[in-house]
């Protein structure tokens, strides 16, 4: 009986041991399966976003920013930039505000003027590109279409042009940020840190267009034009030179695996090969050269952005400091900063600290040198095997990498405080400074051993290490880290986002999300739309912003917040990628190994080689950072590659003189010649490096920079503009002779300068403002055409431009004769003759803010 009780028990016993384990067991498996659910539904949340509606530029904030600084900078905006239509955001999963930026065609074309906008004329007013004039707006091709008469790329570039004309007035102050007044406001914050991030959103459809043509489209030519559109003229004219410079590699490539197949064969073959590879490589360098301006000025005059302003007519940089005082060319208040103060740092504060840098760089090589010859005995001793003689090499290489991105921070520190009055200045003297530094960086070590050890077949292998390391490290780093860390924070703030769902949720979520992606799949973009807002799972909460009555009070407004439910927003996802900086480190790496082709290639013939497969691979992988892991770059219109034309120049030259020391100190000389003597050695190799450098500049001086065809083109649109203004000046009626007290009001003069003589003539010649006669159109002149009312159809412009200057149409059958000012500056200010084309200055005076318009609400929530 006790037995079988005891049995009965037992058998209780294990049955709820097995069901305590069954349901530990389920338990397990139901938290797994919910954890899994989890890291699907997060890994799937950034496939099917939400598209950000009505937004051209988001500015972005720190987590931990005050109501109080969101509502400063809000009720600036409104009151003095109210061409800009301001959202403001809450994005409930990363925990930031937004402002989102954006205008009206009109308000957009207005200020299209101050950025010098090139497009196309009708034909009836000459053709051709010319700088948007909103008065004449009538006369330009394509104006009615307001989708796309203005790229996106042009709508943000405006639209960040107005939020840098946020200036602050006298005195004003952001909790410990003092303004100086006309100072821009936005970049300063910026740069503080209390605007996170100022960033472009994407054009889904015109991305996934580049992604197809260009991305993926492995060895088709690159759609330069589609990318001059989307993300300016700068980085266009950047892959442009590196399509061009991988073509042209493919020639040096070709001889060097010559070379290295025939090498070998015997003594004075291999010194005949020697010799004449190095001379190759420095004349190549030159035609290349020489090649790729007349290439970039074709590509600069296709775009519109061949002719350069003058640099006095330009705005200072935003973060430009300096005492304000009236500039003598435009008569606006502008920072002022004296040269001298510059100079005075830059030699005692700049050089003293870039010699330390560049001090730095050479001990570390030293002692990485005796690494090596460490290493190497080791090796001959047996006691370490003979793959660790690489080590040093690449410890070199890793070592490099690391002193560029230190010495990069100092120089750009020291750059800032130098202060540089224009953006391109600025650039420019930061890239001289990080060029210097990696100049000698990275071929300080080539030198040692080509010249002071005379080693060829270790300057060989220090070579080959160099070239393939930086080419790996830098491809990795670019590319596929960059993409990593976005993956990875995407990931983070969906895994986040999913923390509260139940697993019914998560279940539901994943079916939801997978028959979308199909249905996405099948369907057209507004079905995609559709269903990706029905299955909407981003928190998003919007600001509505009540105007307050001060308008620069920093008064509290109340808050409402709106939420719909969860996933994220492009805006979102955008916001946490990569920003894209400039094009520097791009241009950088080209132009190093540029160096390691003309400089040494002769030591290795391979390296071309190595350069043009590592190219062929960075012209996708940088257009895969560019459309996957970075946010868009503002675009930048620029008429070549700038301050990099003049270094690969100096390399060249460079590479003349190296290329010959290298032939002087092989030795081969005396192997060909035995009788001369080590002087007479060296008195050839001068007369052959003067002789090589002439043959250079010989070239380059014979081939000009812009080809005749585009010079013709320029001259050709020219003569149709003069030829339309004087169609329309003949289809003009001329009304008779004015003698009432209105004659006055046809005067379009807006000139104060009293040395400036004014002459307002009929169409017959007779004076009506002066006491000289003018004819209607004078090479020294300003001519505005001035129609009939009874023919509406010569009331538009007509646009005569030349170095003198430039004709334009107004109303009332009147020719408007201008004379120029002393300084160069038209009397009309929107309209500036500049190399052949018109030029507006910019309409905002620093420290001079536009009066507030009536009060209307710019914040609303802006639809999905």
């Amino acid at each position: 009986m006790m037995s079988g009780e005891s049995s009965g028990n037992k058998e209780q016993n294990d049955t709820k041991t097995t069901g305590l384990r069954f349901r530990g067991s389920s338990r397990l498996f139901n938290k797994r399966f919910t954890n899994t659910s989890r890291f699907v539904v997060s890994s799937k949340v950034w496939m099917n976003t939400i598209p950000t509606r009505d937004c051209d530029v988001l500015v972005t904030f720190p987590s931990n920013t005050s109501d109080q600084t969101l509502l400063w900078l809000l009720s600036r905006l409104r009151t003095r930039t109210p061409e800009l239509s301001v959202h403001v955001r809450h994005h409930s999963n990363t925990g930031v505000f937004g402002y989102y930026l954006t205008a009206t065609y009109e308000n957009l074309l207005k200020a299209a003027e101050d950025l010098e906008i090139q497009k196309p004329l009708k034909l009836q007013y000459g053709g051709g590109n010319k700088e948007f004039i909103f008065d004449d707006q009538e006369c330009f091709e394509g104006i009615e279409e307001s989708s796309t008469f203005l790229t996106s790329q042009e709508r943000q570039n405006i639209v960040q042009h107005m939020l840098n004309n946020l200036r602050a007035v006298e005195g004003e102050q952001l909790g410990k940020i003092r303004f100086l007044e006309g100072q821009a406001i936005a970049p300063v914050l910026l740069s503080k840190n209390i605007v996170s991030q100022v960033l472009p959103l994407h054009n889904n459809e015109t991305l996934k267009s580049l992604q197809c043509s260009w991305v993926k489209a492995f060895f088709s030519k690159q759609p330069l034009d589609a990318i001059c559109d989307y993300f300016g003229v700068k980085l266009a004219l950047y892959f442009a030179y590196l399509g061009h410079y991988t073509v042209a590699l493919t020639i040096p490539a070709f001889l060097g695996v010559v070379i290295w197949v025939f090498s070998g064969l015997d003594q004075t073959t291999d010194d005949m090969i020697f010799v004449g590879f190095a001379l190759f490589n420095a004349l190549w360098a030159t035609l290349y050269l020489e090649h790729w301006k007349r290439r970039s000025s074709v590509l600069a005059y296709k775009w519109g952005t061949l002719d350069k302003e003058d640099d006095l007519l330009k705005e200072p940089r935003p973060l430009f400091k300096g005492d304000l005082q009236r500039s003598p060319v435009t008569g606006r208040l502008e920072p002022y900063y004296p040269n001298w103060k510059r100079n005075l740092f830059r030699y005692f504060i700049t050089t003293p600290i870039i010699c330390t840098c560049l001090g730095l760089v050479f001990l570390s090589m030293l002692a990485i040198f005796e690494l090596q010859e460490w290493v190497n005995g080791k090796i001959a001793q047996g006691e370490y095997p003979a793959f660790l003689r690489f080590i040093p090499k690449i410890l070199l290489a890793v070592s490099i990498g690391i002193q560029d991105d230190i010495y990069k921070r100092i120089a750009t520190w020291l750059n800032d405080l130098e202060n540089y009055r224009l953006d391109e200045t600025y650039e420019n003297h930061l890239v001289i400074k990080l060029v210097l530094f990696q100049f000698v960086n990275s071929f300080l070590s080539l030198f040692y051993i080509g010249f002071y050890l005379r080693d060829m077949d270790r300057l060989k292998e220090q070579l080959a290490t160099l070239l393939i390391t930086r080419q790996v490290i830098g491809n990795i780093k670019e590319a596929l880290v960059p993409y990593i860390f976005y993956k990875l924070k995407i990931y983070k703030i969906g895994y986040d986002m999913t923390a509260t769902m139940s697993p019914d949720t998560l279940d539901k979520q994943m079916k939801e999300m997978t028959s979308c992606r199909r249905k996405n799949s099948r369907s057209n973009s507004s079905s995609e739309d559709k269903c990706s807002e029905s299955n909407s799972s981003v928190t998003d909460t919007s600001i509505e912003h009540t105007p307050p009555k001060d308008k620069d009070s920093d008064c509290e407004d109340e808050i409402d917040v709106k939420q719909s439910g969860p996933q994220l927003t492009q805006a979102e996802v955008e916001s946490a990628m990569k920003k894209y900086e400039d094009t520097f480190e791009d241009f950088m790496e080209m132009f190093i190994q540029f160096g390691y082709v003309v400089l040494f290639s002769s030591a290795f013939p391979l390296a071309a080689l190595c350069a043009l497969l590592n190219n062929i691979i960075e012209i996708r992988s940088d257009a895969f950072k560019l459309c996957m892991n970075f946010q868009r770059p503002f675009g930048e219109r620029v008429s070549s590659i700038g301050i990099w034309e003049d270094l690969l120049g100096i390399m060249g030259v460079i590479a003349i003189g190296v290329n010959c020391c290298l032939i002087g100190i092989s030795g081969l000389v005396p192997r060909m010649v035995p009788q001369l003597s080590t002087t007479e050695v060296l008195v050839f190799i001068v007369i052959l490096e003067h002789v090589i450098l002439a043959v250079k500049l010989l070239i380059a001086y014979a081939i000009p920079d812009v080809p005749y065809w585009v010079a013709t083109e320029k001259a050709r649109w020219e003569f149709q503009r003069r030829e339309a203004l004087k169609r329309l000046a003949a289809q003009t009626t001329s009304p008779p002779p004015l003698q009432n007290k209105n004659a006055p009001n046809l005067i379009k003069n807006k000139s104060n300068d009293p040395n400036t003589n004014n002459h307002v003539s009929n169409s017959e010649g007779s004076s009506l403002g002066g006491s000289t006669p003018t004819s209607p159109i004078t090479p020294t002149s300003k001519s505005v055409i001035v129609p009939s009312p009874t023919n509406p159809a010569t009331s538009k412009l007509a646009t005569s431009s030349g170095a003198s200057g430039t004709s334009k149409m107004a109303p009332h059958g009147t020719v408007v004769t201008a004379a120029k000012t002393h300084e160069g500056s038209p009397l009309r200010p929107n309209s500036l003759s500049k190399n052949g084309s018109s030029v507006s200055p910019p309409r905002v005076t620093m420290g001079v803010p536009p009066k507030p318009p009536p009060r209307t609400s710019l914040v609303s929530t802006s639809p999905k």
